[in-house]
């Protein structure tokens, strides 16, 4: 196979795992372990992407000064107040090797793919990529 020639959309994980902005971290964190997967397309009420929540982000709610706050407050935290914002995307019909630069730019390890419209239809992790190149 020749590298330079596939697309995001031969690679990417087709109809990604959302999680809604207004949905609780608790929410969120449940669909992260039932998936087995380390982030999350966040969306609006309308289905439009307004961020990513990552486990690196959940688990920046555990530093101590964080958790006192949570728990005096004593209400769930909600995605949006976590997720990363803008989401970095790339459009399904981008180079693997264009991805891979936005990556790197970006110090991102998952980039969510848009299609013609600008909905998220997929996600490109780096694991995508070590799975790509494991298979020769």
């Amino acid at each position: 196979m020749n590298e330079s020639l596939v697309l995001v959309a031969d690679v990417m994980t087709i109809d990604p795992v959302v999680v809604r902005v207004d949905a609780t971290v608790d929410e969120a964190v449940a669909l992260l372990r039932a998936y087995s997967i380390s982030g999350l397309p966040v969306v609006d009420g309308r289905g439009d992407l307004v961020g990513v929540i990552s486990q690196t982000d959940v688990v920046a709610l555990t530093e101590p000064s964080v958790g006192r706050l949570i728990r005096r407050q004593g209400i769930g935290i909600r995605v949006g107040d976590v997720m990363t914002s803008p989401a970095v995307t790339v459009p399904m019909t981008a180079r693997l090797a264009e991805a891979a630069r936005v990556m790197v730019d970006s110090h991102v390890h998952r980039l969510v793919a848009l299609d013609e419209e600008g909905a998220p239809v997929g996600v490109l992790s780096s694991t995508d990529f070590v799975a790509l190149f494991a298979a020769g």
